[in-house]
């Protein structure tokens, strides 16, 4: 499985969660893509620090002001 074919699989994945809980009223889609975006914001410190997670936040924020369906 390619890098891109994992992405691709992590994403349907957690999509379904998304879905899931909130069908089940578990969490709203604010709650629930603050969790996720916490989740990734933890990832990118572990990996490139505290300046280096913001910057990726940063980037993000970027691609979805510019084409939200970039963001994938």
């Amino acid at each position: 499985m390619t890098r891109t074919e994992l992405a691709e699989h992590v994403f349907r994945r957690l999509t379904e969660v998304a879905v899931k809980m909130r069908e089940g009223g578990a969490m709203t889609d604010r709650q629930t893509a603050t969790a996720f975006l916490a989740v990734g914001v933890t990832l990118a410190q572990h990996q490139c620090g505290p300046v280096g997670a913001a910057e990726w936040l940063r980037d993000v924020a970027d691609e979805i002001e510019h084409d939200a369906s970039l963001v994938n």
